[in-house]
């Protein structure tokens, strides 16, 4: 009985039975599997990508939806106008109607406008500044100068009213230029003064002035960078009063003039006025490089009033020669030169 069993297990467990060669189509089976399963994976990730793409381009969209229909642009353009146009001499930023306004995904705003300068009637690009500002408010800037000429002086114009500085100045360059010409020139003053009174002694001139450098408690109330011209001359960093920018509630620039013209002479408080709004607005509202002295700048003119030390004009380069015959004038610096675009005054 027990070799029947013997025998019997032996026949059930023959080694036939246990055959590993695999059948001659898994290995081509497995195959198709693999390119199944990759192809399956490939479409997955396309399918993801697909979806990671539809979601940002919701995203952006909803970001520029979101930005278009609430005052951030405006607010946006207004810091550039503000800051640049209040520290810059004589520069003015490009008022495009609808300016051109990148958004990243971290919601920071990117934009390059043009930079120009009065000479006569004409606006003459002289560069253009690239701006960022983060979500939150900071706001940085490079200007990039397309200068005329090489090697091109850029030293401060202005220097502070405490002496009578070396005679060197570019009159002499102005009195080679012929007739025919209108040009830019900036020049300082021997004491502080108001707007008003600087108006007034420029009134019997046919020329037009563009800003004015601003005495605001530097070197008296605090420290800033600064660097001497010669004897205890000093120039530096310096608020602009520019002829006013009309911003509407929702920071939408409505009205800006190009010039001080004789006509404001006798409104100047007007202009005043909107500068300390801006100042006030720009010291709130925006976070920028300087903004603490800018601070203390306006809590000195609060206290203070305005006051100025120069002016930037442009006109017909003759009547522009015709300011050396003020002894309160010194310190010229001639800039842009155009061929004539002017309107005389009558």
């Amino acid at each position: 009985m027990r070799d029947e069993f013997e025998s019997h297990e032996q026949d059930v467990l023959r080694d036939e039975d246990f055959d590993t060669e695999p059948p001659k189509w898994s290995k081509k089976k497995f195959n198709r599997m693999i390119w199944r399963t990759r192809v399956k994976m490939l479409v997955n990730a396309a399918s993801a990508m697909l979806l990671l793409f539809l979601l940002y381009t919701v995203y952006i969209s909803a970001i520029h939806i979101y930005f278009d229909t609430t005052d951030v642009r405006g607010k946006f353009i207004r810091s550039i106008i503000t800051v640049v146009e209040l520290h810059e001499d004589g520069v003015k930023v490009e008022k495009p109607a609808n300016p051109t306004i990148e958004v990243t995904p971290f919601l920071t705003q990117k934009t390059t406008l043009k930079l120009y300068r009065d000479v006569g009637k004409w606006q003459v690009i002289t560069g253009e500044i690239r701006v960022k500002q983060s979500l939150l408010g900071k706001l940085t800037y490079s200007i990039e100068n397309t200068g005329a000429y090489m090697n091109n002086d850029s030293q401060a114009a202005f220097i502070l009213p405490s002496s009578i500085m070396f005679d060197k100045n570019d009159l002499e360059q102005l009195r080679k230029i012929e007739d025919g010409n209108v040009a830019e020139l900036s020049f300082s003053i021997n004491t502080l003064m108001s707007p008003e009174q600087l108006m007034e002694m420029l009134d019997s001139y046919d020329i037009a002035v563009t800003g004015m450098p601003v005495y605001a408690g530097e070197l008296k109330d605090f420290d800033t960078p600064h660097t001497v011209g010669g004897g205890t001359d000093y120039y530096v960093p310096h608020l602009t009063l520019r002829p006013m920018s009309v911003f509407e509630e929702n920071n939408k620039l409505s009205m800006w003039q190009l010039y001080f013209s004789a006509e404001d002479k006798g409104r100047m408080s007007e202009h005043i006025d909107y500068m300390m709004s801006d100042l006030n607005w720009m010291t709130t509202n925006i976070r920028y490089y300087g903004v603490d002295q800018d601070k203390q700048r306006l809590a000195y003119l609060q206290k203070n009033g305005v006051q100025v030390y120069g002016a930037t004009v442009t006109g017909p380069v003759r009547e522009l020669e015709k300011l050396k015959e003020q002894p309160e004038f010194r310190e010229f610096r001639l800039g842009r030169i155009e061929v004539w675009n002017w309107e005389e005054r009558s």
